[in-house]
């Protein structure tokens, strides 16, 4: 149950990137600053219209699956988190969110989770696709520090799209 949501966060994040933009200035700004701020030591990259901020992260070898829930013999290297580590990306896509994923939400791997969301942009025209993976040792005010510097859902903005 818990690997059941994996295969849906490569697929998205898959589509998701054919048409993305870098996030705004003045957003990239302010995860930079949090992140050095309790991370010193993070690396943070602005490439391919992608911010990436990453700390203590290592290779996972990961068995795919089919949303049956069949274990595919095959396997795959991914970069994630070790227990005190994180790995975010945040981009700007194209219109409103409307990935099969249910967001926001935290999906639980076999190493780490990945908290996931896809809140509207500003103007409410395009979203952000975020990801933001850690492991279970990680600073908790730090955590939350990012947490709280990510763009949210606004619910008047929800309302106003609802026909």
């Amino acid at each position: 149950m818990k690997l059941k949501f994996f295969p849906i966060l490569v697929l998205v994040a898959t589509v998701l990137t054919c048409k993305s933009e870098l996030p705004p200035d003045k957003l990239v700004q302010k995860l930079t600053a949090v992140i050095r701020e309790a991370c010193p030591d993070a690396m943070i990259q602005v490439t391919n219209n992608l911010f990436t901020a990453k700390y203590g992260t290592m290779l996972f070898t990961l068995h795919g699956h089919k949303m049956t829930g069949e274990m595919l013999p095959q396997t795959r290297q991914e970069e994630g988190p070790n227990f005190k580590g994180f790995v975010l990306t945040v981009r700007t896509e194209s219109g409103r969110y409307e990935g099969q994923s249910w967001i926001p939400q935290e999906l639980h791997g076999p190493y780490f989770k990945t908290f996931i969301d896809g809140p509207p942009t500003d103007d409410g025209k395009d979203h952000y696709w975020i990801t933001f993976s850690y492991g279970s040792r990680l600073d908790p005010k730090l955590k939350q520090a990012i947490l709280n510097a990510l763009p949210k859902a606004r619910l008047k903005q929800g309302i106003e799209n609802i026909k």
